[in-house]
């Protein structure tokens, strides 16, 4: 969970009107209607009735009949060659081999499939209308990896351990400023709290380290800066947000990239990741930060905060611009799930949050949320790409209430919790699966497609 305010998102009043959508075929006005057929059987009934009249009326009426008959069997012909025609249309529409994208003319047709280009590649373009209202536009996102290469793993919450933080950190277990708990259900054997000196790495600074479930790293200028952000945190049942007070601003630090590199490096190095990426970064200037300090201030002074608090005031300055940058974490080559997941079924799903506040002195704050241990590993294969679109077309083949793009298509793993083991760590299969993102209300929300079979992940 993040450290700071949050609130669950308000979301626009949102009607979804299920409907059965029957698909017309193309060709319909081709295949002859039953009502149609039954007026064919009638003139037939009619006629072999009058045939006997005509017996009575001699050769003409017999002509006349004849060519009424020819006339019947030719029409019910060329229907039946119709009829047959259009349902091998529909066939090859079933089989995919001519399928109705529905895309506008400015768009590149990517549904359109065939067996030899039935696996996804990273840098591939969707372009792909899902239903009326929805649609993905998306560059895929995966794993340099062969499409037989992926594997599931099982895997242990089993925590950050103290022991190597410290010996990073500080070369050792600190003399002093050290305290340790025993772990709680779920947490490692033992958990640790230090105030003091932060080392090298941290350019000596005082600030704070504890190490449990979460490893937070703290310095003097990261409580500063972290805790006025002016920034608030919303989640929902499939997202989560960054609302950003008086909007964010653009600010530069010298040696930008530099810095977000060592970042990057100290939190893989720090938190023993296999590899981190950077999915967002926000820039804040020190006025945005010295003004929520002044909010803040006149709140409590109103008596608007449900409990009393008294907060330390800053002198501000340039040196305080920052970044608020956030981080993926890897396992077995493939990223692990960073979002918040709040299902509807309750099920513990123990993603990763990394998040790192950066000035221009480097990493100043720092916030890890679980780590896992791989146990066991399965070769697996990905399902195919009609049957991940499929998936999407089904899902969005509704009414729905206002247009969404799915603008990210990204392979990553799904830790689904299956128990506890007998140390009362959460044990989970890390499932490859396909996250879909889409924008609304300011909320980056996110659909799950299981890799290996092609189902949506719901709860």
């Amino acid at each position: 969970m993040y450290e700071g305010s949050k609130k669950n998102a308000d979301f626009k009043g949102q009607s979804l009107i299920f409907c059965h959508l029957y698909r017309l075929s193309q060709i319909e006005h081709d295949i002859p209607d039953p009502l149609t057929m039954e007026k064919i059987f009638v003139m037939l009934r009619v006629t072999e009735e009058k045939e006997r009249n005509f017996e009575k009326r001699g050769y003409m009426g017999k002509k006349v009949l004849g060519v009424l008959t020819i006339l019947l069997l030719l029409s019910g012909c060329q229907n039946m060659g119709n009829e047959a025609e259009n349902l091998q249309q529909v066939e090859k529409q079933e089989n995919g081999e001519e399928r109705n994208s529905s895309i506008s003319n400015d768009e590149t047709e990517t549904n359109v499939t065939h067996e030899k280009d039935q696996e996804l590649s990273n840098g591939e373009h969707i372009r792909f209308q899902l239903g009326s209202q929805a649609k993905i536009d998306a560059v895929v996102d995966m794993p340099d990896k062969k499409w037989n290469e992926f594997e599931k793993c099982m895997i242990e919450v089993d925590g950050f351990q103290g022991e190597s933080v410290f010996n990073k950190i500080l070369g050792k277990l600190p003399e002093s400023g050290l305290e340790t708990r025993k772990g709680d259900m779920g947490e490692p054997d033992v958990c640790y709290s230090y105030e003091g000196i932060l080392g090298e790495q941290l350019k000596n600074q005082n600030g704070t380290v504890s190490v449990s479930n979460i490893l937070g790293v703290e310095t003097e200028e990261g409580k500063k800066v972290y805790y006025n952000l002016p920034v608030e945190y919303i989640t929902s049942a499939y997202g989560e947000g960054i609302l950003v007070r008086d909007n964010e601003q653009e600010i530069s630090l010298e040696d930008e990239e530099k810095l977000i590199e060592e970042g990057k490096e100290f939190v893989r190095w720090i938190g023993d990741w296999e590899k981190v990426e950077l999915t967002s970064k926000y820039s804040f200037s020190y006025e945005q930060m010295e003004k929520q300090q002044e909010l803040m201030e006149q709140a409590i002074e109103n008596g608007e905060l449900l409990k009393p608090q008294k907060i330390q005031k800053y002198e501000w300055s340039k040196a305080d611009d920052c970044f608020l940058v956030f981080f993926q974490g890897y396992l077995n080559g493939v990223p692990v799930l960073c979002n918040e997941i709040n299902r509807q079924d309750d099920l513990y799903i123990p993603s990763s949050k990394i998040q790192v506040v950066i000035t221009e002195g480097g990493i100043q704050y720092l916030q890890a949320v679980n780590h896992y241990a791989i146990r066991e590993k399965e070769p697996v294969s990905l399902a195919e790409k009609d049957i991940i679109l499929e998936t999407l077309r089904n899902k969005y083949d509704l009414a729905i209430a206002e247009p969404i793009t799915l603008d990210q298509m990204k392979l990553i793993y799904y830790p689904m919790t299956t128990g506890r083991n007998e140390t009362g760590h959460w044990m989970c299969d890390m499932i490859p699966a396909w996250q879909f993102r889409f924008i609304e209300d300011e909320i980056e929300q996110y659909v799950y497609i299981n890799a290996l079979d092609g189902r949506e992940i719901a709860g």
